[in-house]
């Protein structure tokens, strides 16, 4: 690096890439599919919670299946959905309290 300059860098925040929402699904998707650290579940429905996706979202169910998984089914208002995989360790209320348009962010414990 040469003297003299100085390069400053924004901390990466996911919630300002989820603009609309499609990308709400994307997101939620992402982390059905990874091997993600269940501690981590709070900062990444507050990346959602935060985001300007937020207000696409129509609808949101939660439900059971035979099996006794824990699933949430969200709706955008074109259309479009994606049902995922609650894990036993995430409360359905943090999820509901994320995914609602209303909502305020989620507490993130340090």
């Amino acid at each position: 690096m040469e003297k003299g300059f100085i390069y400053r860098t924004r901390r990466w925040d996911p919630a300002r890439h989820i603009t609309d929402g499609a990308a709400v699904l994307t997101y939620l998707q992402a982390i059905a599919a990874a091997e993600y650290d269940p501690d981590a579940t709070p900062f990444l429905l507050d990346c959602i919670a935060r985001s300007a996706g937020i207000a696409d979202i129509a609808r949101v169910d939660f439900h059971e299946t035979d099996a006794g998984t824990r699933c949430v089914t969200v709706a955008t208002a074109a259309g479009q959905e994606v049902t995922i995989a609650i894990a036993d360790a995430v409360s359905i209320a943090s999820v509901r309290n994320a995914l609602s348009p209303q909502c305020q962010p989620a507490a993130i414990s340090a």
